[in-house]
C-alpha cells in the first residue's frame, strides 16, 4: 500500500482526535468499491458503545430527521440488501461488522477516548481509497506501542476487504492480546433484520458468519488472518460472533505485521449461479491467501488510477477548494455500483443509515451529470434502474388513481413508494419528469439510440400518460397542475409550480419528439413500440396539447418567474426575527403550519429551473429571480448552495458565487455541523462537480448544445482549472487559465 504519503491535496486528514467529531469522520472516511461500502470506523470500536442497541426510530420531517446519538456507528452496506422496518418501511440493512480488530496490552484495552495517545493521524487517501491511521499508545504499564492501520475495499476483487495492522513495541515489554473477528450483533436504526445467524469455524483456519435477513437474503462474510511471525491464532465462537484470538509476550523492538482479509458475498450478487455465498466467499479467500499483499494492492490501485484519469478536477491557486472537489469526486466514484442496473445511489451515498438507503430525484438531477460526462456506462445503468422499476412506478400511479407511470418520491429497489410522510409522497410529483429529463440528458450526450428504443421510449410514454391524468383542465381551456410540491419542500399544495410545470412540458414534448423521429426514420421500431404500448395518434396529440397549455407563472411588470401561480399570496415573514441561530436549520424555529403558508424557501425552485434551462430566460430575468428569492431562501437543503453558486457565477456575482461554493464545499467537510455523521450528502457532491464544470467553467449541457462549448467564469483567485469530459463518445481535456483563456484538447485512447 502507499505508505505515509499524506498529500494534502489528495488526502483528508484528521490530526487531532475528538470523540465529538468521531461519527462525522466515520461518514467522511467512508470507503467503497462499487459493490460494498463501509463507514470509516475504528477497528476496535468504542468500549462503551454498543453496536446492537435496540431502539425505535421513526421518520421525522425530512430536513431534521433524527438519529440516535452515539460515539461510534459501524456500517456495512451492500446496495439491494434491504429489510422491512416497522416504522420506516424498506431500508438498507447494516451488515455484520467484519473490520473488528481489538488489542490489549497487559490487560489494558485500546480505546481512542480512554487511552493515552500521542502523534495521532488518520487520513483517507482519495487516490487509492485507503484509510490509514497511526499513533503511539502510552500504556498504563509504561510501555509504548506504535500502531499503524491501513485498509481498503478492493476494486479489482470487489468482494474483498484488505486490512493491515502494524504493531511495534517502541518501549518496554509485556503481553499483547488480540481479538479479530466478525460480529453479527448489529442493528439497523435500532431494529434487528437478521433472522438466522450461523458462526463458522472452517478447517480451524478460516472464520465465517452466514446471515439470513427478514427479506430472506443470504449474506456470508468469511475472514482469514495471517502474520508472518509471532502470533498463534485460536478461533472462538460467541453469541452471533466469531473471532480469532491470540496472546503473546512481547519485548522492546518487536515488530509485527498482521493482515486480515474478508470476503463479503450475498445471494443477490450478479455472479450467483449455483454457487452459495459461503463457497464464493471462500473461493475469494483461497485466492488471496496465495497472493502477495503488494500484488493485491497494485491491481486495486490501478483501477482507482484509471477512475481518476477520467474524473479528476485540477484547481491551482486554491488548495482548500482542490481538496473539497476531490473529496466529492471520491465519494461519487466509490458509491456508484456501475455494473448493476438493479440499484442506484442512495441519498447518503451508502455512508450511513440516514434516508434509509432510498433513491430520490437527487440521482437524476444532481449526480447523474457527473457520470454522464465521466463514466457513461455508469450513467446508463443508473437510468436503466429507473426502467427496471417502471412496473413499480405504474403500480404507484394506479394506487393514486392515475394511468401510466408515477415514479415514487423515495424509491425502493422495486420502485415502490417508501416515503412514510404523506406530504412528500403525495405531492413531490416532479420526480417523474426529472427522470425523463435525465434520460434525455444521457441520450443527448451519448447518442445511445439502442437504449432509447429498448427502454427509454417506454419510460417516456408511460410517464406522459401519467401527466395526462394528473393535470386538471381549467375553465379557460388550459391545464393546471394542482396540489404540487416543487423542490422547495417548505411550500406544498401549490398551483402550477414553475419548476414542475416546465419539467412536465419537457417530458411531454420529448416523448412526442422521439416518437416522431421513430415514425419518420425507423418504421420497424416505431411499429413495434406502437403495438407494444397501444399508442395511438390521438394520445400523442393530447401530449402536445397539454404541454402547450401548461403555463409557467410569470409577472410581466417585474419580469419575474414566480415559484408558483399562488406564491405571491403566501404570507410575508421576518426570517431574522424567527431564525435566531443561523447555525441551526430554519425549520427548527418555525411550526410546520406557519412554514407551509409563508414565503420561506428551503431551496429556490426557480433557480433550479433556470440552471437546467438557462437559454429560456434573459439575463435580467435570471438576475431578478436570484435577487428576489435568495433573501427568503433558508438553504436548509444541501442541494441549495451549489445551485445558487452556479447562478451567481453566470451573473458575474463572483463574491457570492465563491461564498456559496464554500458553503457547498463545507456541507460534509465542516466539523461545525453534523455534516456526514449519518452519511455523505452525495447529491451535494454531484452539485459541486456541476458548479465547477457548468458554473465556473461554463460548459453547456448536452441538453442545450450539440457541440462542446465553454464560457469561463473562473474565480479570480484560481490560477488554473483543468478537467476531462466525455462528449458524444469522445474524451476531451479542458484547460482554463487565470485570465479565462482556455483550450479544448481531444484525448486519444
Amino acid at each position: 500500500m502507499r505508505q505515509n504519503d499524506m498529500n494534502s491535496l489528495w488526502c483528508l486528514i484528521e490530526d487531532n482526535y475528538n470523540v465529538r467529531n468521531n461519527r462525522k469522520y466515520e461518514g467522511m472516511f467512508a470507503q467503497g468499491n462499487g459493490y460494498v461500502s463501509t463507514r470509516g470506523v475504528f477497528e476496535e470500536g468504542a468500549s462503551d458503545n454498543s453496536k446492537d442497541e435496540e431502539y425505535m426510530n421513526k421518520a421525522g420531517f425530512v430536513t431534521v430527521q433524527g438519529a440516535k446519538e452515539t460515539k461510534f456507528k459501524c456500517g456495512t452496506y451492500v446496495p439491494g440488501i434491504t429489510g422491512n422496518h416497522p416504522h420506516l418501511n424498506e431500508e438498507i440493512i447494516n451488515l455484520p461488522w467484519f473490520l473488528e480488530f481489538k488489542v490489549w496490552f497487559d490487560n489494558e484495552c485500546l480505546d481512542m477516548e480512554k487511552c493515552s495517545i500521542d502523534d495521532y493521524k488518520r487520513w483517507l487517501d482519495f487516490r487509492d481509497g485507503t484509510l490509514n491511521r497511526e499513533f503511539t499508545w502510552n500504556t498504563l504499564s509504561g510501555a509504548q506501542v506504535k500502531m499503524e492501520y491501513r485498509r481498503f475495499l478492493d476494486r479489482n476483487i470487489k468482494n474483498l476487504s484488505s486490512q493491515e495492522i502494524n504493531i511495534k513495541i517502541v518501549k518496554g515489554s509485556g503481553e499483547v492480546y488480540i481479538e479479530a473477528g466478525i460480529d453479527g450483533n448489529v442493528k439497523t436504526n435500532g431494529y434487528n433484520h437478521f433472522r438466522d445467524l450461523k458462526c463458522l469455524n472452517i478447517e480451524n483456519r478460516y472464520i465465517g458468519l452466514e446471515v439470513v435477513t427478514d427479506n430472506q437474503n443470504k449474506i456470508c462474510e468469511a475472514s482469514y488472518i495471517k502474520c508472518d511471525k509471532g502470533f498463534e491464532w485460536n478461533i472462538e465462537k460467541r453469541e452471533n460472533h466469531i473471532l480469532y484470538t491470540s496472546r503473546k509476550a512481547v519485548e522492546e523492538g518487536n515488530k509485527f505485521v498482521i493482515r486480515k482479509y474478508t470476503a463479503i458475498t450475498t445471494d443477490r450478487d450478479l455472479e450467483v449461479g449455483n454457487v452459495s455465498p459461503l463457497d464464493r466467499a471462500l473461493n475469494v479467500i483461497y485466492k488471496v491467501e496465495k497472493e502477495s499483499a503488494e500484488n493485491i494492492y497494485e491491481r486495486h490501485a490501478k483501477i482507482w488510477e484509471e477512475r481518476w484519469e477520467d474524473s479528476d478536477i485540477l484547481i491551482e491557486g486554491d488548495d482548500k477548494s482542490q481538496l473539497a472537489v476531490r473529496f466529492s469526486i471520491y465519494h461519487l466514484i466509490r458509491s456508484c455500483i456501475e455494473d448493476d442496473p438493479r440499484v442506484a445511489i442512495c441519498a447518503k451515498g451508502y455512508a450511513g443509515e440516514g434516508y434509509y438507503g432510498r433513491y430520490f430525484w437527487d440521482t437524476e438531477i444532481y449526480m447523474l451529470p457527473f457520470y454522464i460526462y465521466t463514466n457513461p456506462k455508469a450513467a446508463r445503468n443508473l437510468i436503466k434502474f429507473r426502467y427496471n422499476t417502471l412496473e413499480g412506478a405504474k403500480e404507484n400511479a394506479k394506487r393514486y388513481g392515475y394511468k401510466g407511470a408515477r415514479y415514487p418520491w423515495e424509491s425502493s429497489i422495486k420502485g415502490d413508494e417508501e416515503c412514510p410522510l404523506w406530504q412528500f409522497a403525495d405531492n413531490e410529483v416532479h420526480i417523474t419528469a426529472d427522470i425523463i429529463f435525465a434520460l434525455w440528458h444521457y441520450y443527448s450526450a451519448t447518442n445511445d439510440y439502442e437504449f432509447m428504443v429498448n427502454y427509454g421510449v417506454e419510460m417516456m410514454v408511460e410517464s406522459s400518460r401519467y401527466w395526462v391524468t394528473r393535470v386538471d383542465k381549467n375553465k379557460n381551456g388550459g391545464y393546471d397542475l394542482l396540489g404540487v410540491m416543487g423542490p422547495d419542500e417548505y411550500t406544498p399544495f401549490t398551483k402550477n409550480s414553475a419548476y414542475t410545470n416546465r419539467m412536465v412540458k419537457f417530458n411531454l414534448n420529448k416523448t412526442v419528439e422521439f416518437i416522431n423521429v421513430l415514425s419518420a426514420m425507423d418504421r420497424k421500431n416505431f411499429n413495434k413500440i406502437r403495438n407494444k404500448l397501444n399508442l395511438i395518434d390521438e394520445e400523442l396529440e393530447l401530449f402536445r396539447e397539454i404541454s402547450s397549455k401548461l403555463t409557467i407563472p410569470y409577472n410581466k411588470e417585474r419580469k419575474l418567474v414566480l415559484q408558483s401561480e399562488d406564491f405571491e399570496s403566501f404570507a410575508d415573514i421576518d426570517l431574522d426575527e424567527i431564525w435566531t441561530d443561523r447555525n441551526r436549520y430554519f425549520v427548527q424555529f418555525i411550526s410546520q403550519d406557519k412554514m407551509y403558508r409563508s414565503k420561506c424557501i428551503k431551496q429556490a425552485d426557480v433557480l433550479a429551473l433556470m440552471m437546467l434551462f438557462p437559454q429560456e430566460f434573459t439575463n435580467e430575468e435570471i438576475k431578478n429571480a436570484y435577487e428576489y428569492y435568495e433573501p427568503i431562501t433558508t438553504h436548509d437543503s444541501s442541494l441549495s448552495p451549489a445551485t445558487h453558486a452556479t447562478i451567481a457565477a453566470w451573473l458575474g456575482k463572483e463574491d457570492e458565487a465563491v461564498r456559496f461554493f464554500n458553503k457547498a464545499a463545507n456541507v460534509d467537510l465542516s466539523l461545525e455541523t453534523d455534516g456526514a455523521a449519518e452519511g455523505i450528502h452525495i447529491a451535494n457532491s454531484g452539485g459541486l462537480w456541476q458548479l465547477i464544470v457548468h458554473g465556473f467553467a461554463g460548459v453547456k449541457s448536452s441538453v442545450l448544445e450539440d457541440t462542446l462549448k465553454v464560457q469561463p467564469k473562473l474565480p479570480k483567485h484560481w490560477d488554473k482549472l483543468q478537467f476531462s469530459i466525455t462528449w458524444k463518445s469522445k474524451r476531451y481535456k479542458i484547460t482554463i487559465n487565470k485570465d479565462r483563456s482556455y483550450s479544448i484538447e481531444e484525448k486519444l485512447n
